[in-house]
């Protein structure tokens, strides 16, 4: 064979080898086929609520079925169309819960119940439960999810591996470990050495239930000068390194430091505060946009942060602190979160890795 053909040949065939990736994205740039961003279904965007909704859904099917049980005071078994088996409670004895509970090791089913349920301590129960009742669970139980239509209420030393929801309140006692989503339509009560991942609701209390009066005090009134809708933006402080907030002081602007941020006990900050390292808020503080820290941030007793809390870090909270108000809910995020007794969050409460209610700091 002659030798420049056997050498020509070599060449086309490496040049083709190395074309052919090429394809797809030479083809891509001239038609633009993919230029438009991907769908995303939306349902499950950032919403803490997906999984009770579609538990809820799921188990529409049962309504006559619930409602026949209830009538009757009897219980009633089946399965599901996908093949989950499942009992309908349409009243609650202490004999007929805990037999499920011995069960659920062989024969694991989803429990539905029309009326209150109280499950006794040291249950487990690998499948999820409905009530439209209310929720009482004992001590030292095990949940795969809940979905309570009014107060759902976890026995101390409990845990929950997936989520819970309740259209009322949740309270959990002291030691639960809360592995998923808690959320509640009303209010959720978080004892101490509780852990929890991400936490919803109007009203997030840490430690003892406040009374009323105390409740109407904390949710604040009127709109923080930061998310006041009245035009003009407030004017920003930089600072390039460490810097401090005096005590007392007022400042009315925001403030975004590349470095550490201090705030000392009783100042006022108009804006929002930002720290490209750590930042620590003394007691008595009031913040009224948003307080956010690249790195660690330690807030004191009876502080006021209007607006989010972020840190990228560690966030550690002192009791008597309020984030956000009533009418303004805020997130309050980091990926380790040590928060004490008396702290009131409204809206969101979320540690990415790990969050721990401390009876004191």
């Amino acid at each position: 064979m002659n030798p420049y053909i056997a050498v020509a040949a070599l060449v086309f065939v490496v040049g083709i080898m190395f074309t052919l990736p090429l394809v797809p994205a030479l083809l891509e740039l001239r038609r633009k086929s993919d230029a438009l961003p991907l769908s995303v279904v939306q349902q499950n965007a950032g919403e803490i609520r997906h999984f009770a909704n579609s538990f809820r859904t799921y188990i529409n099917g049962l309504e006559p079925i619930i409602l026949n049980c209830v009538a009757s005071g009897t219980a009633d078994t089946g399965t599901l169309t996908d093949g989950e088996k499942y009992v309908v409670l349409g009243r609650v004895d202490e004999p007929l819960v805990r037999t499920l509970a011995e069960r659920d090791p062989v024969h694991p089913v989803l429990v539905v119940s029309g009326v209150d349920l109280v499950v006794p301590p040291e249950s487990t129960f690998s499948k999820d439960i409905y009530t439209r009742g209310q929720f009482e669970g004992g001590e030292r139980n095990s949940y795969r999810a809940i979905l309570g239509e009014r107060n759902v209420h976890l026995g101390s030393a409990s845990r929950v591996l997936r989520w819970v929801h309740a259209v009322g309140e949740f309270t959990a006692d002291f030691g639960c470990r809360l592995y998923g989503r808690v959320s509640s339509d009303l209010l959720i009560h978080l004892q101490a050495d509780c852990s929890f991942l991400r936490v919803n609701a109007p009203r997030i209390e840490i430690g003892p239930a406040s009374s009323s009066a105390e409740r109407a005090r904390q949710d604040g009134s009127g709109v923080p000068k930061s998310l006041d809708p009245s035009p003009g933006a407030s004017p920003r402080f930089f600072h390039d390194g460490d810097f401090e907030v005096l005590a007392g002081q007022i400042v009315r602007s925001n403030i975004v430091i590349r470095g550490n941020l201090h705030i000392h006990s009783g100042a006022r900050v108009c804006g929002s505060v930002k720290s490209v390292k750590d930042m620590v808020i003394e007691d008595g503080v009031s913040v009224e946009g948003s307080a956010i820290s690249a790195r660690k941030m330690r807030i004191g007793p009876h502080c006021a942060i209007h607006g989010p809390v972020i840190a990228e870090r560690q966030l550690v909270i002192a009791g008597g602190t309020q984030c956000g108000t009533v009418d303004y809910p805020t997130t309050v995020s980091a990926s380790e979160i040590e928060v004490e007794e008396g702290v009131v969050v409204f809206g969101t409460l979320w540690a990415r890795e790990r969050g721990h209610v401390a009876a004191r700091l």
